[in-house]
């Protein structure tokens, strides 16, 4: 790569936000498209935007990460069709404030308000309604894509659809995204109540949320994964719906684009028991509903930064799966097994309930996906190499944008066709694979 550097870049340390993984590199942050698209000339270079996936996937090593942080602009808003274009420096939180103004709300948010748009069509995000409005890309209705060697171009389920459908999910891999049209839908509440049941294990949680998101707004829960035999992920199911009982609160805390971690973990096999069963004890006594804010609801990780810099300077590692629903029950078992025999410390496990297809490297489809947090440690690389094993064994796919340790022969097994398809297609779009991350490389696309 060109050694020629300008006024708005300098060379960083970029680490994914798991701190399991860093490379050196250029970054560059342009604020006018003059400078943007020179700094997209050079080969070896990805986009970037908030820097908050736990791979590698807006860097690569000795290469240039061009932020897109500084177009952030809201474009034009249809009120008729309810479709708003944004450049892809626009934060969700940004996006659901400017929706929450409108009576209107994004159909789906992730946990941090600071994820990008940009970054949410590049890794097809979802939220606690999966089962219902699907993923993120699925609001889609156009993207604007700037490829080096084929200029700007605009694609969507009509327009160019095979390059569409390349680019939701696709890592940032076919091009810089300069615009995004999302569909925005009515507001269907002014806050959100939240419903507790308590489960006695993983899978009469799996099997409760199934039921529930026939009914539901929104499914999420929280497991001890801690625990042995008959026990193990005992915790609690929620439950929510909308409600016009209150009112539309909007942003209550600010986010932080930077989390350090502390000198030395906090997270060892003393305090983990026993902060795992104070939640869950927590849980158990608490009320039975819960009204809360949308921002709240729709944010949650606002406010507990502090459970990310509790892993130390070493980092985490999640695991996140979706298995077959018809497959479940073996998979809490092994699961069970495996977490045992690794001597994993699971900090927090989580499951969601997924409907929908399968499509190339999108972590989609239907099933119950399972997430689970662990420290960074010899004993997880040993529980993660069994839980790949486990869900190639049992049909089910690992979220790629969770998880930098993930190889390209791990990701073939588990998605078979669709991984064959997306390198294919990829590299026929970008034959000199123009556009490079740390991701590809793990990958091999």
């Amino acid at each position: 790569m060109a050694e020629a550097r300008t006024a708005y870049e300098r060379r960083a340390t970029i680490r994914s936000f798991d701190n399991t993984d860093e490379v050196p590199s250029i970054l560059s942050r342009p604020e006018r498209y003059k400078q943007l698209f020179t700094a997209l000339s050079a080969p070896g270079v990805i986009s970037r935007g908030a820097g908050l996936t736990y791979c590698l996937a807006s860097a690569s090593n000795q290469g240039r990460s061009v932020l897109s942080t500084q177009f952030n602009r809201f474009l034009a808003f249809d009120e008729e069709s309810k479709i708003v274009r944004v450049e892809p420096g626009v934060t969700m939180g940004a996006l659901f404030e400017f929706a929450i103004a409108r009576n209107l709300l994004p159909p789906v948010l992730p946990g941090y308000p600071l994820i990008t748009v940009g970054g949410a069509v590049a890794m097809n995000i979802h939220g606690k309604n999966q089962f219902r409005a699907g993923n993120f890309g699925d609001q889609v209705k156009n993207i604007g894509l700037y490829h080096p060697s084929r200029g700007e171009v605009s694609c969507g389920p009509e327009v160019n659809p095979d390059l569409f459908r390349l680019t939701i999910g696709g890592f940032g891999l076919t091009g810089h995204i300069t615009s995004v049209d999302i569909a925005l839908s009515s507001l269907p509440g002014r806050c959100l109540v939240a419903k507790r049941h308590n489960v006695s294990n993983l899978v009469e949680a799996g099997y409760l949320m199934e039921k529930l998101s026939d009914t539901s707004d929104y499914t999420y829960s929280w497991h001890n994964l801690n625990l042995r035999g008959r026990r193990f992920g005992s915790g609690t199911v929620y439950e929510e719906h909308y409600s016009n009982e209150g009112p539309v609160a909007r942003r209550t805390r600010t986010a932080v684009s930077t989390i350090k971690p502390l000198p030395c973990r906090v997270y060892n096999r003393l305090t983990v028991p026993l902060l795992c069963g104070a939640y869950q004890m927590k849980e158990r006594v608490a009320p039975r509903t819960l009204r809360s804010s949308l921002y709240s609801t729709f944010f949650p990780l606002i406010g507990k930064e502090n459970y990310f810099r509790m892993y130390g300077k070493r980092g985490f590692r999640e695991y996140q799966a979706l298995f077959p629903r018809e497959r479940w029950e073996e998979a809490c078992k092994q699961i069970s097994v495996a977490v045992e025999q690794s001597g994993g410390l699971i900090i927090l496990a989580s499951i969601k309930a997924f409907r929908g297809k399968r499509n190339l490297l999108n972590f989609s489809g239907s099933g119950i996906c399972l997430a689970l947090d662990t420290p960074n440690t010899p004993s997880a690389g040993i529980l993660f190499a069994r839980l790949d094993e486990i869900t190639v064994d049992l049909g089910g796919i690992a979220n790629i944008s969770k998880d930098s340790r993930l190889s390209a022969q791990t990701v073939r097994a588990m998605y078979g066709a669709h991984y064959e398809e997306f390198r294919s297609a990829l590299r026929d779009y970008d034959p000199e694979r123009h556009f490079q991350s740390e991701l590809r490389r793990h990958l091999n696309v």
